[in-house]
């Protein structure tokens, strides 16, 4: 039987990888040259990471942002890095045969694979006093919903044109943004912090290793969206404006807008706790490294 290490036994980094297309930028040269960093990249659905990450299975991962607030006081923010957006997303949809407003009793299907995106929808009804039943599930075409309305995200929503199917289809980022005026933040790179204090090092390297493959992909557009949209299935001026619309960083701005969701979840009922945001105490090293890189 085989016998999984502890961290004081090996030296690679077990870092998380998204599957979706919305990550090919962040992890331009990892996806290329994993080895020199020092990284295994382990990928999946963000529901499958969150729970890697939770049990020690991952050492650093993107994260739901919700799951964060639930393993806030265990993980630690890596600067600098989300998957964010200022308006809409187009990969994070309600599509819906009634209007939003409509939806009290309906039935809604949350996707399985995103915290966030599901925690978002519930708080978006809450604060407008709409009360759906919600069922958990997964749906990957038009064809395979037989619900009132159903949150689709990823691939899924890039891939079909939703509007064809439904008279309703409402980007959650764009809801969100004219109702704070403030960018949402998806998803944030978290590292364990039993592992960060054992290891800081490490997690400062790795964090310099992910800023400079996000700088470096954030310039390689020309080269990412043909891949992208060829495995998609999409038109290539389709997935460029898809990858224009999302952020990778975590600026002041985005930070607010964490809070604010955060914040807003709390006050509905949604979460038990206050959520404190705690950054890696060694941010400002692997900010320099990046700088001087």
């Amino acid at each position: 039987m085989r016998t999984e290490k502890s961290p004081f036994q090996r030296s690679r980094v077990r870092l998380g990888r998204i599957r979706y297309a919305n990550l090919d930028p962040v992890y331009f040269d990892l996806d290329r040259y994993p080895a020199p960093f020092g990284m295994e990249l382990l990928s999946g659905p963000p529901a499958q990471l969150n729970r890697m990450l939770a049990e020690g299975e991952l050492d650093i991962s993107p994260v739901s942002s919700a799951a964060y607030a639930k393993h806030y006081g265990d993980w630690l923010l890596l600067p600098d890095l989300s998957i964010s957006c200022a308006g809409a997303v187009m990969s994070v949809l309600l599509v819906s045969r009634r209007p939003f407003d409509g939806l009290s009793e309906a039935r809604v299907v949350l996707t399985e694979e995103s915290a966030t995106a599901a925690a978002l929808l519930r708080l978006l009804f809450a604060q407008r006093g709409i009360a759906p039943e919600f069922e958990t599930g997964k749906i990957t075409s038009p064809q395979a919903l037989d619900a009132d309305a159903a949150l689709v995200i990823g691939d899924a929503a890039l891939r079909w044109d939703w509007g064809e199917h439904f008279p309703h289809v409402v980007d959650l980022g764009q809801m969100w943004y004219a109702q704070t005026g403030l960018p949402f933040v998806f998803a944030v790179w978290a590292v364990r912090r039993e592992y960060a204090e054992a290891f800081p090092e490490r997690v400062v390297r790795a964090a310099a290793a992910l800023n400079r493959s996000k700088k470096s992909g954030e310039g390689s557009l020309e080269e990412i969206v043909p891949a992208a949209a060829a495995r998609l299935g999409l038109d290539r001026s389709r997935c460029r404006h898809y990858y224009e619309l999302l952020g990778y960083d975590l600026d002041p701005l985005r930070i607010k807008g964490l809070k604010a969701f955060f914040n807003g979840l709390f006050l509905q009922g949604l979460i038990r706790d206050s959520v404190e945001l705690s950054f890696f105490e060694a941010a400002d090293s692997a900010a320099a490294q990046v700088r001087a890189a």
